[in-house]
């Protein structure tokens, strides 16, 4: 089993098993928030065997980079 250290949305670290991991996807970017935040962020949305979701703050290409080493 190894676990991958990420960062959740909110800012806090998740450890993931990387071995339970499906695939991993851009997360998709919303604009403009009704309360004036333009600030695009870059996330990415990893699927599980078990059928859930999580998104988390790294890119895809770091989450791979993560994953591989």
């Amino acid at each position: 089993m190894k676990l991958v250290e990420l960062t959740a949305v909110k800012g806090g670290p998740l450890w993931v098993n990387a071995a339970l991991v499906l695939y991993v996807a851009g997360a998709e970017a919303a604009g403009a928030s009704l309360y004036g935040d333009n600030n695009v962020r870059t996330s990415s949305r990893l699927w599980f065997a078990q059928g859930v979701s999580l998104e988390v703050k790294e890119s895809v290409g770091e989450i791979v980079e993560r994953f591989a080493g």
